[in-house]
C-alpha cells in the first residue's frame, strides 16, 4: 500500500501535459473518449491517462473499466494499440494508470478514420500541419540532410568554428578524434560511406557553427539582419548590419548590438550610476532565440530585427504551427534537432520555456505585453515600451490574458490584485483593473473560476482553454 502510494506521488507531482492526463472518472469512462486520448498521447510519442485523480490532482478513486484487461484488448482491436492498465490503492480508493505507447513512426493513430490531438485541456482533430509532420517523421527533417560536398576534418575546421562549440560548452578543445566524435554525436556532421577521412556538413552544423552562411547555399539565406530606425519610417536607418554567420557564433554579438542600440536612462541616485532600460535584455534574447528556432527553413529569408525608439519587431519566416493565444500553454518546436544544439550551447532556454521567461521580464518591468502578428509567410513579434496609461484597451487586454496564462502556467490565477501588481497600479486603481478584466472575459479570452463566483473578493479568472475542465465532472 506504501508503494502505490509513492508511485502515485510521483504522477501528481507532475503537471497535466501532452503525455500525462487526469481523469475523476469516479464511476465510468466514455469508451470512444478513451479511444481518441489513446490516439492523441501515443501521436506525442506515448504517455498516461491517470484515472481517478481530479483536474486539481485530489484523489476521488474510480469505479470505471471494471475489467481493465477486457478494456486492454478493446483498445487493440479498435486501434491498435497495446496499452496497459497498472491499478493503485491510494487510502482505500482505487487508481488506474493507463500506460499508452506511441504510435510507429510515419504512422500516426486513427479512431474511426480521425486522427486526433491534444488542445490545452480538450481533444480537437488534428490540423493538417501536424498530421503532415507525423506521417513525414521517417523522413529527415530539413535540418538533418548534408549540404552538397565532402570535407576532410581539416577542411570542416575551416568552414565550421569548431572551437567556438567548446568554448560555448565551457570546455577545453579537445584531440581530433574527439572533435569528430562530438560534432558526429551532435548530428552536425556525417561520415561518408566510401570514404571515413571525409565528412558531409548538415545543415544543422551549417546554421549552427558556420563561419560564414555564404559557404552553405541551402541555408545562406537564414540571417539576422539587425536594424534600427531614425523615426518609425523603415526607410531612414541608421544603422543596418547582416549578420552571416552560424547563430551559435553570431548570437551573443546579435543581442549586444540591440541592447547598444537600445535607449538608455541613466540614474545617479547615491552617486553610482545605474542604467534604466526600456526594453528587458532578458525579453528581447529569449524572442529572438525564439524566432531562431521557429523559423521555417523551406520558406526563403532570415530573421529581421527592426528598433526604433518606442517598438521593436522581431520576424521570423514561416506562420506558427499552433495558435498564437496558445504560445505559453502549448510547447511546440519546429526544429527541435537546432533547438537541443542551441540549449547545449547555453544560448536557448529548456524546451518550451522561452515565451514564458520573456512574458515573466516584461511583467516586472510592468510595460507593454507582446503582440504575435502571423503574415501570409512569416511570423511578427512586436515589443512596446509602453506602460498602463500608454496602453488602449486593446493591448490592456491582451497584457491581461498573457498575465493569466503566466499565471496559470504557475498554478496560479489572474486576480484584480495580481494584474494591478503586473500594470504597476495603485490599490486606487481597482476598478479602472475590473474594467479591463470584463474586458478580457467580453472577448472570450478568460473566464471567472466557478469556484469563486458571486464573490467580487475572491474572484479569479483562468484562460480560455482551461473552461472545458470545469464541465467534466463525474467523466
Amino acid at each position: 500500500m506504501t508503494g502505490d502510494i509513492d508511485r502515485l506521488r510521483q504522477y501528481l507531482a507532475e503537471n497535466e501535459s501532452r503525455q500525462l492526463e487526469f481523469k475523476r472518472a469516479t464511476t465510468q469512462f466514455d469508451s470512444a473518449k478513451l479511444m481518441r486520448y489513446c490516439c492523441a498521447l501515443s501521436c506525442e510519442g506515448g504517455g498516461k491517462m491517470v484515472f481517478g485523480v481530479s483536474d486539481d490532482k485530489q484523489v476521488v478513486g474510480t469505479q470505471a473499466f471494471a475489467d481493465p484487461a477486457k478494456t486492454e484488448r478493446d483498445i487493440y482491436n479498435r486501434i491498435g494499440l497495446r496499452c496497459t492498465f497498472e491499478m493503485l490503492q491510494a487510502d482505500g480508493k482505487r487508481v488506474l494508470i493507463l500506460h499508452i505507447p506511441r504510435s510507429v513512426v510515419g504512422h500516426p493513430t486513427s479512431y474511426e478514420g480521425q486522427y486526433w490531438m491534444r488542445s490545452g485541456e480538450s481533444l480537437e482533430p488534428m490540423s493538417p500541419e501536424r498530421l503532415r509532420e507525423l506521417l513525414n517523421e521517417g523522413v529527415p527533417s530539413y535540418l538533418d540532410e548534408n549540404e552538397p560536398g565532402t570535407h576532410s576534418w581539416d577542411e570542416i575546421k575551416l568552414l565550421l568554428a569548431v572551437e567556438r562549440y567548446y568554448e560555448l560548452i565551457g570546455s577545453r578543445m579537445p584531440g581530433e578524434e574527439t572533435q569528430i566524435r562530438d560534432f558526429l554525436r551532435m548530428h552536425f556532421v556525417e561520415r561518408t560511406a566510401f570514404d571515413a577521412s571525409l565528412f558531409y556538413i548538415r545543415r544543422l552544423g551549417a546554421i549552427t557553427l558556420a563561419r560564414s552562411l555564404n559557404d552553405f547555399p541551402d541555408v545562406e539565406h537564414h540571417t539576422i539582419r539587425v536594424m534600427r530606425l531614425r523615426g518609425t519610417s523603415i526607410a531612414d536607418m541608421v544603422f543596418d548590419r547582416v549578420y552571416s554567420k552560424g547563430y551559435a557564433v553570431v548570437f551573443d554579438d546579435v543581442i549586444e548590438q540591440i541592447n547598444a542600440l537600445l535607449p538608455v536612462d541613466e540614474d545617479f541616485a547615491g552617486g553610482l550610476r545605474d542604467e534604466q532600460r526600456d526594453f528587458s535584455p532578458i525579453a528581447v534574447r529569449e524572442i529572438v532565440a525564439n524566432a531562431c528556432v521557429h523559423q521555417d527553413f523551406t520558406e526563403h529569408g532570415g530573421i529581421d530585427i527592426t528598433i526604433s525608439s518606442q517598438r521593436i519587431t522581431v520576424s521570423n519566416p514561416g506562420i506558427p504551427q499552433i495558435p498564437t493565444n496558445r504560445f505559453v500553454d502549448e510547447v511546440y518546436e519546429r526544429n527541435e534537432s537546432l533547438s537541443e544544439a542551441l540549449r547545449i550551447l547555453r544560448i536557448c532556454e529548456k524546451r518550451g520555456s522561452g515565451i514564458d521567461r520573456a512574458l515573466e521580464n516584461i511583467e516586472k518591468q510592468q510595460t507593454d505585453a507582446p503582440e504575435f502578428i502571423v503574415k501570409t509567410r512569416s511570423t511578427t513579434v512586436e515589443l512596446r515600451k509602453g506602460r498602463f496609461e500608454d496602453m488602449g484597451m486593446k493591448e490592456r487586454v491582451n497584457a491581461a490574458y498573457l498575465h493569466c496564462c503566466l499565471q496559470t502556467a504557475k498554478g496560479g490565477f489572474l486576480t484584480n490584485s495580481s494584474l494591478r501588481e503586473r500594470f504597476g497600479l495603485p490599490k486606487a486603481k481597482t476598478a479602472v483593473t475590473s474594467q479591463v478584466i470584463a474586458a478580457a472575459v467580453d472577448t472570450g479570452l478568460i473566464f471567472l473560476d466557478p469556484a469563486t463566483k458571486g464573490s467580487r473578493r475572491t474572484a479569479r479568472y483562468l484562460p480560455f482553454y482551461h473552461s472545458n475542465q470545469h464541465c467534466r465532472q463525474g467523466l
